[in-house]
């Protein structure tokens, strides 16, 4: 008899059967040839929006197919692994004014492997991209400001308009002869003519007029973003007041070309106009995100004339259009380390067309400026606490120090925690579990999905709706099953434990049941295997790693405080984090979540101009530590993989299970809202 968990199998030798990829998404699977685009997504839990119920009369089921080969999938996708457009799907293309090579998916089948991505007005289950920003306190002094000078009108012998101007700038306000950008000067007759003679002046830096409205205007908008390797965040400011205008979010449209760091390094370097095509869709994001930005403040684009960006070392080599190349092997050497300033419309960028771009500085080959970004909001160079702060994402980047010695390092934690490489893995999306509670007495589950107010104990089966599990629900699942006993601290699976949610899964590895066929989207089962749980194990060991590694630098066997930052990192569970090894053990109440501290520290590059002089100042002060010799690496790094660690004692870790057994053993585990609460 067939165990009711066991997922349907397809032979993936058949040459009927090809591998699809569906992106932002991440997800992927094994379709008949013959289904549509349309089917095949929602086989493998991919929400397309398609208001005609698939009818190809709506157009709204846009697809796009990426052409080349993926690597990181082992797939080549081409246009030629899909049915040829027939004249309908052109008719309803052009009549919905639809780009060239945008597909329909309810029209369009599949006749070969394919990495196919779909654009966010598609999306019926769009990103839920969490990178809101902090409340802080930021001395507002931006590098823009705002003059008003009313010109008389021109007598024979007066000098120009742009030098009368230069005048009452340098006798007003001791500007000493800024430059006038050149689509400045070409607005100034008509500024003069419609405000009578008064005009305003956006000055940047005291050195140039970059921008001449026509009347009084005092609000200059800037934009903050922090690019991401998996997503991005727009904060718009008024940079007069301060104030947080919009905050808006997307993922990384590079994630289509590979989803960690290195893969895109070799996508730019070996694909012909790789680079550029990188540079191309994140410049195109960060202008959309301006766009929806500024919509929402009731104002455009154009408005924008301040922008700081930051990012890891390769994100910042691709926004500026540099060739990571050198970032790719040793000695990690980036083309610019130093902060950069440049003219917002060289980059692409659709601002005003006068705006400049800054962005922060690098500290070393593998730490960014996003990591200058978190030194800036939380300023652990001005304490007297030893703090450790580790920037959870594709890349983590870690801090330990204070105003004595500031440390830092990269770990390669890939892209585990965002979903990527688990079997079942999908970014945070409705429908992805993001919570996860197993009683270590009973083996009874709890999960919880993006876009459910309640746990899976309290619906039907049938409502739950779950497509897959996304960073934060990978992370508690591994560890619940470590402190049920159903995975060993060597990672594997506990054969001894009697469950009928242990069975062979892909491949007849061991795994897991989070949720059954009935609480699926898809009908089959989605699990959590031994490759996802080595997977996990091999992301946790790195950080852990580089935070060991920094404190044996610095000379100390504990810290004060643990600070979580990044999306991720705000929505991960410090307790769980603690026992599976992530962090190092310590009281749980020295640990924070302080959400996007990176962007956070980008919004005060743009709000105070004296805060880009001390990221410059601070990135050169703080030390990179790199990896030690090889095989004192490799030792810390195996001995890291179990849970919580070989041989680190980890007494906070060892209460924590101690308790939660006690309240499994009196049945008080799920009775007194511990699912919600145990945080």
């Amino acid at each position: 008899m067939s165990n009711p968990f066991e997922p349907p199998l397809l032979k993936p030798d058949s040459p009927e059967i090809c591998k699809v990829v569906f992106q932002p998404s991440g997800q992927s699977g094994k379709v008949k040839a013959g289904l549509s685009l349309l089917d095949a997504a929602r086989s493998l839990g991919v929400g397309i929006e398609s208001i005609c119920g698939g009818a190809g009369t709506c157009g709204k089921c846009q697809v796009i197919i990426e052409e080349g080969r993926f690597a990181k999938y082992d797939l080549t996708s081409s246009a030629d692994h899909v049915s040829s457009a027939d004249q309908d799907e052109r008719s309803i293309c052009a009549r919905r004014g639809l780009s060239n090579g945008v597909r329909l998916s309810c029209l369009a089948h599949v006749k070969g492997d394919l990495l196919v991505t779909v654009p966010e007005e598609a999306q019926a289950n769009r990103q839920v991209v969490r990178k809101a920003a902090t409340e802080r306190v930021i001395q507002v002094d931006p590098i823009i400001r705002m003059a008003l000078l009313t010109l008389d009108p021109p007598i024979l012998g007066d000098r120009s308009d742009q030098e009368r101007i230069l005048a009452l700038l340098e006798s007003r306000f001791g500007l000493k002869a800024p430059t006038f950008e050149l689509t400045a000067l070409k607005s100034l007759p008509a500024a003069l003519r419609e405000g009578h003679g008064e005009v305003s002046l956006t000055i940047w830096n005291d050195q140039a007029v970059i921008r001449v409205q026509a009347g009084l205007h005092d609000t200059p908008l800037g934009l903050a973003v922090d690019i991401g390797s998996t997503s991005l965040a727009a904060y718009l400011c008024d940079l007069h007041s301060g104030a947080l205008l919009a905050t808006t979010s997307a993922m990384n449209p590079q994630v289509t070309y590979g989803d960690d760091i290195m893969s895109r390094i070799s996508y730019a370097v070996e694909t012909p106009n790789g680079r550029e095509r990188l540079h191309r869709a994140v410049i195109h994001a960060i202008n959309e995100l301006a766009a929806q930005a500024t919509a929402q403040a009731n104002a455009a684009a154009e408005d924008i004339v301040d922008c700081v960006l930051v990012g890891n070392s390769v994100m910042h080599h691709l926004a500026l259009g540099l060739d990571p190349a050198q970032l790719g092997h040793l000695p990690f050497a980036p083309v610019a380390g130093g902060a950069v300033d440049a003219n917002a419309r060289d980059l692409g960028l659709k601002f005003n067309p006068g705006a400049r771009v800054h962005v922060l500085p690098l500290e070393a080959g593998y730490v960014g400026a996003d990591n200058v970004g978190v030194i800036l909001a939380e300023e652990p160079h001005k304490q007297d606490d030893i703090v450790l702060i580790v920037d959870v994402g594709t890349n983590g980047e870690i801090l330990l120090g204070n105003r004595e010695r500031l440390l830092c390092a990269s770990s390669p934690t890939g892209p585990a925690f965002e979903g990527a490489q688990i079997t079942h893995g999908m970014r945070a999306a409705p429908g992805a579990i993001e919570r996860v509670r197993i009683d270590p007495h009973t083996l009874e589950v709890a999960i919880k999905v993006i876009g459910q107010e309640h746990w899976s104990v309290e619906l039907p089966d049938e409502q739950i709706q779950a497509r897959g599990i996304c960073g934060s629900g990978i992370l508690e699942a591994v560890a619940e099953l470590f402190m049920a006993g159903l995975v060993q601290p060597s990672g594997k699976f506990n054969s001894k434990r009697n469950s009928p949610r242990l069975i062979r899964g892909p491949k007849g590895q061991p795994a897991f049941v989070l949720a059954t066929a009935e609480q699926s989207v898809t009908g089959s089962p989605i699990v959590l295997t031994q490759g996802d749980v080595r997977s996990v194990q091999l992301a946790k060991a790195a950080l852990y790693v580089g935070a060991q590694l920094l404190m044996k630098e610095r000379g100390v066997q504990q810290v004060d405080r643990i600070v979580l930052a990044g999306a991720f990192g705000s929505l991960i569970d410090r307790q769980r984090a603690m026992i599976i090894g992530m962090i190092p053990d310590c009281p749980l109440d020295r640990v924070i979540a302080v959400g996007n501290a990176a962007g956070d520290g980008a919004r005060i590059a743009l709000l105070n101009k004296s805060s880009r002089t001390e990221a410059a100042q601070v990135a050169r002060w703080t030390e990179h530590i790199t990896a030690p010799l090889e095989t004192e690496f490799q030792e810390q790094f195996v001995a890291a993989l179990p849970f919580p660690h070989a041989s680190h004692p980890f007494p906070n870790v060892q209460r924590m299970i101690a308790e939660r057994r006690e309240a499994a053993r009196s049945g008080e585990l799920f009775s007194q809202g511990e699912a919600e609460n145990d945080q």
